[in-house]
């Protein structure tokens, strides 16, 4: 049977979190790190949870309660980095943090909804002063970060300002990454998948509207980074829906830098499209081509977009035949005797149609 929590159980570990000594701070995270593991855990955070859910509306967080214990946390943390011009920090400060954030947020423990608000801006400036210094803590900060921004809620705290520098640092951290050689040692390809997830996050995530400042820096990141991308692969097809997903999100507003985005990508695109045997890659190829032709604009590229699309969607579309055709009768499946298409085959032949209506205007 899991041991009960006392208060005294939880101002132990809050003493020694709020130490200006680091020895008795590390022996803070330590002993959390015991109640946040095992079946301790489930004892230790009902009782945060419980408390954190008294609070009324705009009162201080006490000692024992979620928020204080993060705020704690952002302390040790950032004393920690200071404290260490010489070595790298402690990574088991970052990895605390997230846990705790996780655990917060957990929906098995009783409490209330949003039990992180009255720290969410401080949380949301703590992961942008670390992040954008501390390379060896930015995989667990985008870990909350991803989180923190899937809620609406809590995303509407963060500061503007803070919004577009994390967008342009992880742009630039993207594009840096790709330029540089990958090798197993340093910058590990999944170290750059993570910075690519944590970027789509931002844009699909954005505090309200774009910022009218933000656009133009958007816009050349984007084109920096896929001047970097030599190779299809599941890096470029997240980047793919990275741009997608601004494209949908802020498309309407950009004018005419939507074909500066065009003009960084089309070489990728159209040497892939016909060649990759990725069905997600050319899934997101034919919503990304939807998502231009559907901007509207006047500076004379729509028809080189058109021309380019004509040739790739009848050639898809002719592969598609071909496929269909070859499939020996009884391979078939019932569903494709009566016609019916795939998720991704009816994106391609919407696709068709909007360049062949267009292409009739």
């Amino acid at each position: 049977m899991a041991a009960a929590v006392t208060s005294r159980d939880v101002q132990e570990i809050v003493s020694k979190l709020s130490s200006d000594k680091a020895k008795p701070r590390e022996e803070g995270i330590r002993l959390l790190n015991t109640w946040l593991d095992g079946e301790r855990s489930i004892a230790f955070c009902n009782y945060l949870a419980h408390n954190t859910a008294q609070l009324k509306p705009n009162e201080i967080p006490h000692s024992e309660t979620w928020p204080f214990l993060v705020t704690l946390l952002i302390q040790c943390a950032s004393l920690e980095v200071s404290a260490s011009k010489r070595r790298s920090p402690k990574l088991l400060y970052a990895k605390t943090l997230r846990v705790v954030v996780q655990r917060a947020e957990d929906s098995k423990f009783s409490g209330c909804t949003l039990p992180l608000l009255s720290v969410v801006k401080l949380l949301f400036n703590h992961i942008w002063d670390i992040s954008s210094n501390v390379p060896s803590f930015q995989s667990e900060y985008g870990l909350i970060l991803r989180h923190l921004l899937t809620i609406k809620d809590y995303r509407f705290h963060m500061r503007r300002k803070i919004y577009s520098s994390l967008m342009l640092w992880y742009m630039e951290k993207v594009e840096t990454s790709l330029n540089e050689k990958i090798t197993s040692l340093s910058n590990p390809k999944e170290e750059v998948f993570r910075c690519i997830l944590t970027l789509h996050s931002l844009l699909e995530n954005p505090p309200g509207d774009f910022p009218e400042n933000l656009r133009e820096g958007i816009v050349e990141g984007f084109v920096g980074i896929f001047s970097a991308v030599r190779d299809e692969g599941k890096i470029s097809r997240k980047l793919i829906e990275c741009v997608n997903m601004y494209l949908l999100q802020d498309g309407p507003n950009l004018g005419c830098l939507s074909w500066k985005i065009h003009e960084s990508l089309q070489q990728f695109v159209f040497r892939y499209w016909l060649t990759s045997h990725d069905r997600s890659l050319k899934d997101a190829f034919t919503t990304y081509a939807r998502l231009q032709l559907n901007l509207e604009r006047d500076i004379g590229g729509e028809s080189s977009l058109m021309d380019q699309l004509v040739d790739v969607v009848c050639k898809e579309l002719d592969q598609i035949s071909m496929s269909s055709s070859g499939n020996p009768r009884n391979e078939v499946v019932k569903d494709d005797k009566v016609g019916s298409l795939s998720g991704a085959h009816c994106n391609l032949v919407e696709l068709g149609a909007l360049v062949f209506y267009k292409g009739w205007l």
